[in-house]
């Protein structure tokens, strides 16, 4: 402050400490291969970077149209879903119910510029820009956490008619921000349709949404900085789902504050449930441990009353909200040793990020000495699974993210790989792959390997182009000089009837050989490598590929193989004002 500046720099000098602060930012285009970027110790499949921008600060979170709507029906309600998950394949060829429920394109982010932006992925770029609140002293508000109302995303058609409907794709929906101890809602059916009024029924609409709609500020109660919002999953099973739909916010109390029926539209804020009740208070930490609570999730597919959380007394929680007084289980994380091969000895165990697998079976946490920690829900119990460290190549630093993605199979990899249908249906053949983002700037994409999930995943490394798993591999001698890095982004139908009928020849020789007779005249069977199932073959946690992202990330997120515009593509946010997205090849 008692400088001078001038065009050519610094011009008086006061004596005392200075620390300047020198970012560079590499000139690069908007599409790009970062098939240099990425590191593994065996082959990578080719990844392709693009870029969003807008924002004017940095990224702070981020939220996809498809998180809650990407999981399937309970798994009582099998039967009658699978009705309408084939006459999905039969037109798209995936089996993914969100698909024709909802628009898969929109991409929400909020940033310290004090906006949050719903981006048209079809576009990319924004095409509302929803303005914060300021606070009391005039300042410019830190929006932390985004979410998409589910129920307001659920009957949406959506038509491509082109760019000029850009604003008519992207306005069927509600989204939730926070900001400090402020939760604040948009209805932007609601604004366009004021907006065309106010303009003599024309059809523009204004891009700028300017105040919010709902100010749930006053029903959270929240006492200090909100985290995240967590939505829970809707019910498909019910008619009246908005009715048992519930909104978290995980504070630096120490608190998780969970309101019902939180208002979908403008109108049905007066009518509201939330406004004549009071919040379930979770205590997540000990009021005299001073520890926040960095994050809670619902769980996907069970009882929607049920959630994660985790914070800075790094305890990872389990809770039924209708009985808040108490969790129903707590695993207290203990710092790493040297033989659990965590790089970070002397950071603490915090948990920065929880995430549920795809069945709910599964719960990833992000932890502060380098290490994702893998835990199994079992009734009202969490059970540790494993601890995945720099002796399975993991971070050098605190893990910032994990995230199931959940992409979805295709119909041609499942008729394939024999995946069978219930473990579809239930989100099991997805369990195997998990994405984590740490702070020293690389994302890993994990395998966890059937010794941790169990039989009903389906092998990662199979459906990545590019990717050469050691069950898939062939014995003839054309296929040990094949480079598999060469192979496209789109796997051709020879490749996939190769595979299919590598698969029908061990079957023929593992029936071959059950006759066979010793020479006692027993029968005898005999096994090779070859005809143990792919599925079944043994393996242990494992890193598929890692990518050199060089920022320190702040939100991960992920969309659907269904997404027209971004198929399979990871969204990370960073301290850079632009978000960044890695299109997966999956087959």
């Amino acid at each position: 402050e008692n400088s001078t500046y001038g065009r050519g720099g610094i011009k008086t000098l006061v004596p005392g400490c200075y620390f300047i602060i020198l970012q560079y930012r590499k000139p690069m285009n908007t599409t790009r291969s970062v098939e240099n970027d990425i590191i593994s110790n065996s082959k990578t499949p080719k990844v392709q970077k693009q870029t969003l921008r807008g924002h004017r600060k940095q990224v702070l979170c981020l939220a996809h149209s498809s998180e809650r709507l990407s999981r399937c029906p309970p798994a009582k309600r099998i039967d009658e879903q699978a009705k309408i998950h084939s006459s999905c394949a039969s037109t798209t060829g995936y089996i993914d119910n969100s698909e024709a429920c909802h628009n898969p394109t929109l991409l929400l982010s909020g940033s310290e510029d004090g906006t949050a932006r719903l981006w048209d992925l079809r576009m990319k770029r924004a095409s509302y820009c929803m303005m914060i609140p300021r606070d009391k002293r005039g300042g410019v508000p830190e929006v932390t956490s985004v979410a998409f109302h589910p129920c307001a995303l659920q009957g949406n058609e959506y038509e491509d008619k082109g760019p000029d409907a850009i604003l008519g794709n992207s306005q069927n929906c509600t989204i939730y921000v926070c900001t400090n101890r402020s939760v604040y809602g948009y209805d932007l059916r609601h604004h366009s349709f004021a907006s065309v009024k106010s303009e003599n029924a024309k059809t523009t609409v204004n891009p700028i949404v300017k105040s919010p709609h709902f100010d749930l500020s006053s029903f959270f109660e929240c006492t200090d900085e909100i985290n995240q919002l967590s939505f829970s999953f809707p019910r498909y099973d019910s008619v009246e789902s908005n009715n048992k739909l519930f909104l978290s916010a995980a504070d630096d109390s120490g608190e998780v504050h969970i309101l019902q029926c939180v208002p979908e539209k403008y109108t049905e804020m007066a009518n509201s449930n939330c406004t004549q009740s009071k919040p379930r208070i979770l205590y997540h930490a000990d009021p005299e441990s001073y520890a926040i609570t960095s994050c809670a999730v619902f769980r996907p597919r069970n009882n929607e009353t049920i959630m994660a959380s985790g914070g800075t007394d790094c305890m990872i929680k389990l809770w039924d909200i209708n009985r808040p007084k108490k969790p129903t289980y707590s695993v207290q994380v203990k710092p790493g040793t040297q033989s659990e091969n965590t790089t970070q000895l002397c950071n603490p165990p915090y948990i920065h990020s929880l995430s549920w697998s795809p069945s709910g079976r599964l719960l990833a946490a992000g932890v502060g000495d380098g290490s994702c920690i893998v835990l199994r829900g079992e009734g009202k119990r969490l059970v540790e699974l494993g601890r995945l460290g720099s002796d399975a190549g993991g971070h050098g630093s605190a893990v910032a993210a994990v995230c199931f993605p959940g992409f979805g199979l295709k119909k041609s990899v499942i008729d394939c790989l024999n995946v069978p249908s219930k473990s579809v249906l239930n989100g099991e053949a997805e369990d195997r792959l998990m994405i984590s983002a740490g702070n020293d700037g690389n994302l890993l994409i994990w395998d966890l390997g059937r010794d941790m999930v169990g039989d009903g995943a389906v092998d990662p490394a199979m459906i990545f182009n590019g990717l050469s798993s050691p069950s898939k591999a062939t014995n003839t001698d054309e296929s040990k000089g094949l480079d598999i890095d060469t192979v496209g982004l789109e796997k051709s139908s020879n490749e996939m009837e190769s595979l299919r009928i590598s698969t029908q020849n061990r079957n023929k020789r593992k029936k071959s050989s059950k006759g066979k007779n010793n020479r006692k005249g027993h029968s005898t069977p005999s096994f090779e490598i070859d005809d143990i199932p792919i599925d079944f073959a043994p393996s242990s946690p494992k890193v598929l590929f890692h990518i050199a992202h060089g920022q320190k990330p702040n939100w991960i997120t992920c969309s659907r193989s269904s997404d027209k515009s971004f198929p399979s593509s990871l969204f990370v946010a960073d301290t850079t004002c632009d978000i960044s997205v890695y299109t997966l090849p999956i087959c």
